[in-house]
């Protein structure tokens, strides 16, 4: 294999640099941190799709699950490879005398085509299914006789697994090479019914010794192995981990056969104490990257966005199973994207001049706006390409489609939106035919107000004058301030977007009812604000309408008539819609209407809120 004598040179060079992330949360490949976004195949042919068999390799099958993972942001797929040992390895009676016809320039096809699509490949050997009953003694007494016997067990090693690595050394589309699937299954200790036994230190011993075979054939390449659940895979809870250095050394005695990383499986059977989607990554107490290389994203103990939970969670990867199996390719490749479009820098693999998924945001509705039921909405995105253009953005409500737009501006009218709580999201594709998905945004139609509030205590506000901190078991956060002539109140917040806001005032007329204040928004004139009581010494609030600016505003209270004290501001967005969209994307109704005018104009500059109606027709 010549064509991979550059990368064994450079390998020798600069993998002496850490493998993985020093925060066990990344896995090392291709010059980055990635956390692993992708799937299991496993398989197109059980045992089959490599070696000596007419099937294989069916490289148009593999090109379809290959641009469509590429398509949605994937960077890696798991393969199995000998399986249950029925083509490949070559066997005479119990010992392995070599790789298998066709096997390595297969596999290597494989792999070209992988990288082709900017997907890397976790290479998994065996599986549990090498002792399955069901296949025949012929099966699983050579498989009993590797797992047992030294002497059958290196020939496998020295044959085949040292030649296939050796073969295959410094491609760049092998991210690991996995020892096992759920070996576990075929022990004593944890076996499976129909599946023949032998004990966990055999499996330690084989995983040991092929890890520090392929580590030497290829120092720059990771060793992994699938643990089919936490009760095999940690230390915490009273399990144990028979994969720690330690341990799989005891087994082995090859002090170079160790995990880069540890795989592990999680199915619903485990519940609710096994679950990743529950644990964060830190739970289990492990030395390395924690990869959940099988489980079915639609798990009873799962969330909605089960790749992005364990991404939040700490794991360094996600793989669900499979394709292959009975979950809808479209669940799994939706949950690739959304996590890819979220994390791209984590995830994507990047090679020079390769074409990358757009981006695309939903820049209208914000998230959490409220709108009146049977409302009309324009839906506006932003969708960006570095290397190619957009053909489309398409636009969904949950996982209805509502509409595609070809051509910027990307904007869909939505009429007619019944009462209820909507998800909407935005797809955008470009030219090279990857894909970009939107932030979710929720939408909510009719129902009642129910504003964002947030409390700015007067205490902690910048003042000046005479102007005094006192306490109160009464006041907001038990202090206030007491405010004489002259006095200067100042309060600096910040709103997620322009428009009309409720400024709420906490205060107390100590002294006397009516008083007056200026108060100065921004940059506007100041105005006079009168503030009541119909017994004084009572806390009460005032509510004024007014308009803010998307991003840092100032709030300014000055003494103009009478002393008094300031417990709080609280700003409480009306949630409805944002500047720009009056009656245009949203049809409000009147009273909306005009609380929303009276932020833009300033309520102090209107005299009659009533003329409105007039000037805009209603």
């Amino acid at each position: 294999m010549v064509k991979y004598s550059l990368h064994l040179f450079l390998g020798c060079i600069i993998f002496s640099v850490p493998m993985v992330n020093a925060d066990n949360s990344r896995i090392y490949f291709n010059g980055q941190d990635l956390f692993l976004n992708g799937l299991n195949l496993a398989w197109q042919y059980f045992a089959n799709d490599i070696g000596p068999s007419s099937y294989s390799p069916d490289l148009a099958h593999f090109e379809t699950v290959f641009s469509q993972l590429e398509a949605h942001g994937a960077n890696c797929m798991r393969l199995w490879l000998h399986t249950n040992g029925a083509h490949t390895p070559a066997w005479n009676g119990f010992t392995v005398t070599g790789p298998g016809t066709n096997t390595i320039s297969d596999l290597e096809a494989i792999l070209d085509l992988a990288w082709e699509h900017n997907i890397a490949l976790m290479l998994c050997l065996w599986s549990f299914d090498m002792l399955r009953e069901s296949y025949g003694t012929t099966i699983t007494d050579r498989s009993m006789a590797i797992l047992t016997n030294p002497s059958y067990r290196q020939s496998y090693i020295n044959n085949s697994l040292i030649p296939m690595v050796t073969a295959l050394r410094g491609h760049p589309a092998i991210l690991a090479w996995e020892i096992f699937n759920e070996p576990e299954g075929m022990s004593y200790e944890f076996g499976w019914s129909g599946i023949r036994r032998v004990s966990m230190t055999n499996i330690q011993a084989f995983v040991n010794l092929c890890a520090g075979a392929i580590h030497r054939a290829d120092p720059a390449v990771r060793v992994t192995n699938g643990c089919w659940d936490m009760q095999a895979g940690t230390d915490v809870d009273g399990h144990t981990n028979y994969y720690t250095d330690s341990r799989l050394i005891a087994a082995g005695n090859d002090p170079d056969g160790t995990l880069d990383f540890y795989c592990i499986h999680y199915y619903d059977w485990a519940k609710d104490s096994h679950s990743p989607f529950l644990h964060p990554a830190s739970y289990w107490g492990l030395d390395k990257p924690l990869v959940i290389a099988e489980f079915y994203p639609n798990c009873a103990y799962c969330t909605s966005a089960s790749y992005e939970t364990l991404y939040q969670n700490g794991y360094a990867g996600a793989l669900a199973w499979s394709w292959t199996d009975t979950v809808p390719h479209s669940q799994m490749l939706d949950h690739i994207l959304a996590v890819s479009s979220a994390h791209r820098d984590d995830i994507l693999i990047y090679k020079e001049g390769a074409p990358v998924p757009p981006v695309c945001t939903i820049t209208w509705p914000l998230d959490q706006i409220r709108i009146p039921a049977n409302a009309t909405l324009i839906i506006r995105a932003d969708a960006t390409d570095t290397y190619g253009a957009i053909e489309k953005v398409e636009f969904f409500q949950g996982t209805v489609k509502l509409g595609e737009i070809t051509q910027a501006p990307y904007e869909l009218t939505w009429s007619d939106i019944p009462e209820g709580t909507y998800v909407l999201s935005a797809k955008a594709a470009n030219s090279s035919g990857l894909l970009g998905i939107s932030a979710a945004v929720t939408l909510i139609a009719g129902g009642s107000a129910n504003p964002q509030i947030t409390r700015y205590e007067a205490e902690n506000a910048i003042y000046s004058g005479a102007i005094s901190v006192q306490s109160s078991a009464n006041a907001s956060g038990g202090k206030y301030l007491n405010m004489t002539k002259p006095g200067v109140i100042t309060w600096d917040i910040s709103v997620p977007f322009a428009g009309s806001y409720d400024l709420v005032f906490g205060y107390n007329l100590h002294y006397d009812t009516p008083k007056t204040q200026y108060l100065k928004i921004n940059d506007n004139p100041s105005f006079e604000v009168e503030f009541t009581a119909a017994q004084t010494g009572t806390w009460l609030e005032k509510t004024i309408p007014v308009y803010l600016n998307a991003g840092s505003n100032q709030i300014k209270i000055e003494s103009y008539w009478g002393w008094m004290f300031f417990d709080y501001i609280q700003i409480e967005s009306l949630a409805l819609c944002a500047e720009g969209d009056l009656n245009l994307d949203c049809q409000v109704n009147m009273n909306d209407l005009l609380i929303l005018a009276a932020g833009w104009l300033n309520p102090y500059d209107l005299k009659d809120l009533a003329d409105l109606s007039k000037d805009w027709n209603f």
